[in-house]
């Protein structure tokens, strides 16, 4: 009789969001998205995702109730938050950033833009693991500077829906906000793809130095 071998249980978005408020992780789902991206996008070949994980918690691990529960948000973080992420090392699967519906008015656009402002840190974070300069292939140099312009701007849409005279443009603010997210996206891309090139480069022995990014 032939057997297929099992495939490992489907870990749902909305598993790991339960797990992550079980647990008080501070940092919310989004944005630990972000963050394992960049960490899987990192130059350093030694990263690990365990490591990241214990990142989210300030480097503590919560505490468990049994080898169970451990072994569940492992499950959900590592074999399938982590594991799934890797797939956008691939030019044919992008990473998309967190969609959502945004109501015209400063409630939608401010938390819009929160979000954007939480998912690029983020990545920027796991991406330098800690660092202030790392060394960068000269296309992931540059899309991290434009990801650093384009957090100001998110930055500048929170400041903005406060402001008395927002109301009247919180439209076309919105559809402004929206547009950057599709350029936040390709930055982001880029990075991904430009160091996974230079890290299997270096894997093979044929990479050579890198431009430090300052």
């Amino acid at each position: 009789m032939s057997t297929k071998k099992p495939r490992p249980g489907i870990v749902r978005d909305t598993d790991i969001k339960r797990i992550l408020q079980r647990y008080d992780c501070p940092m919310p789902y989004h944005a630990v998205r972000a963050r394992f991206l960049g960490s899987i996008a990192c130059p350093a070949i030694d990263t690990r995702p365990m490591q990241v994980v214990q990142g989210l918690w300030d480097g503590d691990m919560p505490a468990f109730e049994s080898e169970e529960d451990a072994n569940e948000l492992i499950q959900a973080l590592v074999m399938g938050l982590w594991n799934g992420l890797t797939d956008h090392q691939s030019r044919n699967k992008p990473f998309r950033l967190t969609t959502m519906r945004t109501p015209a008015d400063s409630a939608g656009l401010k938390r819009f833009a929160q979000t954007r402002v939480h998912e690029i840190e983020a990545f920027l974070e796991g991406l330098f693991a800690g660092e202030d300069a790392i060394d960068l292939p000269e296309t992931a140099h540059q899309a991290v500077q434009k990801l650093g312009d384009l957090r100001s701007f998110f930055a500048a849409f929170v400041q903005f829906a406060d402001e008395p005279e927002a109301e009247a443009e919180f439209r076309d603010t919105i559809r402004n906000a929206q547009k950057l997210s599709y350029i936040a996206e390709k930055e982001i891309n880029s990075t991904v793809q430009a160091c996974t090139k230079a890290r299997r480069a270096v894997l093979s022995g044929s990479g050579g130095g890198h431009p430090s990014l300052h």
